[in-house]
């Protein structure tokens, strides 16, 4: 009499369904792959992306926009680079503040062009760069570096941007020979735009 033949040995779970798996994986990756490049590889549009600046400076404490525009210059004080105080007045004449700091590239890109406007116009307006939150000597190194000669200071606290309605860098406001705040923008602007800037305040 011919022996029980032995009963076949049990796989392991992981050696049964491996191959489904492997099966599954290929198949879901496949379909991910299709559905991408119908969407372009992304679930943002490629306006989006190109509209986000990974420059810009985005001070963390700054959440909402406040509009200045038709109010008066408010009381204020600022650092100059010599260690001195004063006051951020327009003096009796047209003002331009422009807030920067060295970490923006938007800001090293227009102060050339600011210095410019500030030479052919500086008989008929004021220019003020304020350093926006740094130690003097790297706000000192970068004017140095774009060469610019118009009047700087150092917004130590950013209590400054923060009162002009700042929530970027670099951000520009035009001041009226009687203090009133004529316009402000946030993000970098040309020698043309910064030209039309100082017509408007002075009309010339």
């Amino acid at each position: 009499m011919e022996p029980a033949p032995l009963p076949p040995q049990p796989r392991s779970a992981l050696r049964r369904y491996l191959p489904l798996s492997v099966a599954g994986v290929i198949v879901v990756g496949f379909a991910v792959a299709l559905i991408m490049s119908f969407s372009g590889g992304s679930s943002e549009s490629s306006s989006d992306v190109t509209k986000l600046d990974p420059n810009a400076q985005q001070p963390p404490e700054l959440a909402t926009t406040n509009d200045v525009t038709g109010t008066k210059l408010p009381k204020l004080s600022y650092v100059a680079f010599d260690g001195s105080t004063n006051e951020l007045s327009a003096n009796g004449k047209p003002l331009l503040i422009n807030v920067w700091s060295s970490t923006c590239v938007p800001c090293v890109t227009e102060m050339p062009a600011l210095e410019k406007v500030w030479q052919a116009n500086r008989e008929n307006i004021n220019i003020l760069g304020l350093d926006y939150l740094e130690p003097p000597d790297l706000g000192q190194a970068m004017a140095d570096r774009t060469g610019v000669t118009y009047s700087l200071g150092r917004d130590t606290k950013g209590t400054i941007l923060r009162s002009l309605g700042g929530v970027g860098l670099p951000y520009t406001v035009l001041v009226s020979a009687n203090g009133t705040i004529l316009a402000t923008h946030s993000g970098a602007l040309t020698e043309t735009q910064f030209a039309e800037l100082v017509k408007t305040a002075t009309g010339k």
